[in-house]
């Protein structure tokens, strides 16, 4: 009887201790993402200075495709100079994951497809009236705009996040208006929220609101249309880049 009584009393207990446990574990996985985007910002800021205010290229800032099943596990690429221009700075693969992301993939972060892309993938067409970025100096609100934020696992590939600007669901900027067109899905990793790091420096976690941004992992679909009023698309385009 009294055995049961002390298991049935450890029960009450662990129940009402899991809780501020698994709280805790949130809290210090979104804090140690923080920590890593401040390193990568720095070293986007870094390369930048070092090269007379030119932005790292957007193609080769980081190596490995994520949908390459050798390259996603691949995590000296992370560290290989001459394949990824952040080697220079960052030696540590980890800083390139969210301690929150539960799968296999050796990174988790993207960089905003605005800054200095080799190609005109979405940021041509219907995408052309707004600002690329190729130098810091071009830049007019450095704490508005996104330098790099983490992607979801079902959805990151390349090294850039992309955010449609035409609002046609075509990236020639052609096709039927919808309003608000999901290409890449952002990390909700932290109670619903993703972590930004911002082109001044400062790192921030966004919390997302609608849902058809915070569809169960393994649903995330580039061809989504959401509805004139979807408020986290507003917001990335809004810290994506401006009209020029």
């Amino acid at each position: 009887m009294e055995l049961l009584l002390v298991i049935a009393v450890l029960g009450i207990l662990a129940a009402l201790l899991l809780p501020a446990v698994n709280r805790a574990k949130g809290s210090a996985r979104a804090t140690a993402c923080r920590s890593n985007h401040r390193q990568l910002v720095i070293a986007w800021t870094l390369y930048s200075e070092e090269n007379r205010g030119r932005l790292v290229l957007l193609t080769n800032w980081v190596a490995g495709n994520m949908t390459n099943p050798q390259e996603a596990a691949n995590a000296l690429l992370l560290k290989d100079p001459s394949v990824s221009l952040f080697a220079r700075y960052i030696q540590a693969p980890a800083l390139y994951k969210c301690p929150a992301d539960a799968s296999p993939l050796v990174r988790s972060v993207s960089m905003n497809n605005r800054l200095n892309p080799d190609n005109d993938c979405w940021n041509g067409g219907g995408g052309s009236r707004c600002e690329i970025f190729r130098a810091s100096q071009q830049i007019r609100s450095p704490a508005q705009i996104y330098v790099i934020l983490d992607e979801r696992s079902d959805s990151i590939n390349d090294q850039a996040f992309c955010v449609d600007m035409s609002n046609t669901g075509n990236m020639d900027g052609k096709g039927a208006n919808h309003p608000y067109w999901m290409i890449d899905y952002p990390a909700d990793y932290h109670g619903g929220a993703g972590v930004f790091s911002f082109a001044d420096g400062h790192v921030e976690a966004h919390r997302w609101l609608e849902p058809t941004t915070l569809v169960p992992l393994g649903q995330a679909d580039g061809d989504t249309y959401s509805s004139a009023t979807d408020r986290d698309v507003s917001w990335l385009q809004e810290h994506c880049t401006y009209l020029k």
